[in-house]
């Protein structure tokens, strides 16, 4: 499937989460260097609702920060408590909209990237595998939304680098759009 093709009317958890997880162990994960910005790790977390696979995004709260109002995965810096970027996503996740580590199947890792404000972000891709409500951090999140997977299959909006996908009334874009940008292409490959 290219960009231009038409998106898939419904990705289940079936065609998503083991195809997804086979091709995420078969690939080279392409590392950041240490000294490219500040370490940080977000989780990329997947559910299936009504027989549809679906994203969990945030809208961080306006704090006057980098990143303040902007839609992201839940995630941050790393703590130097953390024994990894992994544990960073996962205690990130579970601060910032009470997703508990134990509810959480990790598929695998998608490649670093970094960005323009100075972070070097890990993301983790995971399937959340138990019910779950949000339960947002209000100093941390403004909003948390889910949009269906088979939205980010369509073709981008926008001109780089302010492009990417308007869902639930919000535009997800930057770092967050790269990253799901990442993940459909790893599907395309897996073949869902």
């Amino acid at each position: 499937m290219t960009t231009q093709e038409a998106a898939p009317r419904a990705l289940s958890e079936q065609a998503v989460r083991e195809p997804l997880r086979a091709r995420l162990a078969r690939r080279q994960v392409t590392l950041a260097p240490a000294s490219s910005g500040t370490a940080s790790a977000v989780l990329v977390p997947l559910f299936e609702r009504r027989g549809e696979a679906r994203l969990w995004f945030v809208r961080r709260a306006v704090d006057g920060g980098k990143h303040s109002g902007q839609v992201a995965f839940p995630g941050g810096k790393v703590d130097p408590a953390d024994e990894s970027t992994l544990a960073t996503a996962l205690r990130e996740a579970e601060e910032e909209i009470g997703l508990p580590p134990e509810s959480v199947d990790v598929l695998g890792r998608l490649d670093d990237l970094v960005t323009i404000t100075g972070f070097s972000i890990s993301p983790f891709v995971a399937w959340i595998v138990t019910p779950f409500t949000p339960q947002p951090s209000p100093a941390e999140v403004a909003r948390v939304f889910d949009a269906p997977l088979r939205s980010f299959f369509e073709r981008a909006q926008g001109v780089p680098p302010f492009h990417g996908h308007t869902v639930d009334g919000e535009f997800v874009w930057g770092a967050t759009g790269r990253i799901v940008r990442d993940l459909v292409d790893v599907l395309r490959d897996a073949g869902p």
